[in-house]
């Protein structure tokens, strides 16, 4: 069987979901401008799943930037992840601008969430350091954590009762 008819017909496991999980468990068509609230199935929700935390996506401003830089640079610059591809004279120009901004010698620049997590984490503990997490954690802070947990206290439900009680036990 050609493997692109074979997509097309297998409709996967978690459709048989989609009855129960009003429409979570497939592609969720949300309608609207991108903000914080948009209409998913006809009903107005709050998004949580957008890059836009600040609401900075739809104003002018931003957009007008957004126009000009892609006639300077094209839609494929600066290549992907600096991690994958390394970075450019740009990148390192917005790096002093943003230490300039904040008084710094340096700064980092990290370009997505994951990658800033972990480098933070990396940057803040070593093995020797215990870590508390709540057990329900971001994917990001748990791998940032696994490249440095000689010991950990990971709670289900944080409560300040259960935390002292396992740092009593740490220390003995």
């Amino acid at each position: 069987m050609d493997i692109f008819e074979k997509i097309k017909n297998t409709e996967g496991q978690l459709v048989h979901y989609q009855e129960f999980g009003h429409g979570l468990f497939c592609l969720s068509k949300l309608e609207g401008e991108i903000t914080a609230h948009m209409k998913f199935r006809g009903k107005e929700v709050l998004t949580w799943s957008l890059n836009n935390y600040l609401g900075l996506a739809n104003q002018p401003e931003i957009r007008k930037a957004d126009t000009e830089a892609t006639a300077q640079y094209g839609l494929a610059y600066p290549m992907g992840a600096r991690m994958m591809s390394g970075h450019t004279s740009t990148h390192e120009n917005l790096k002093r601008w943003a230490a300039r901004f904040v008084h710094k010698e340096d700064a980092y620049l990290l370009n997505f969430g994951y990658q800033g997590m972990v480098s933070i984490i990396d940057a803040l503990v070593d093995r020797h350091d215990v870590i508390v997490y709540d057990s329900e954690s971001h994917a990001c802070i748990m791998d940032g954590l696994r490249l440095h947990m000689e010991r950990d206290l990971s709670f289900l439900i944080m409560t300040l009762k259960v935390v002292k009680n396992s740092f009593r036990e740490l220390k003995s």
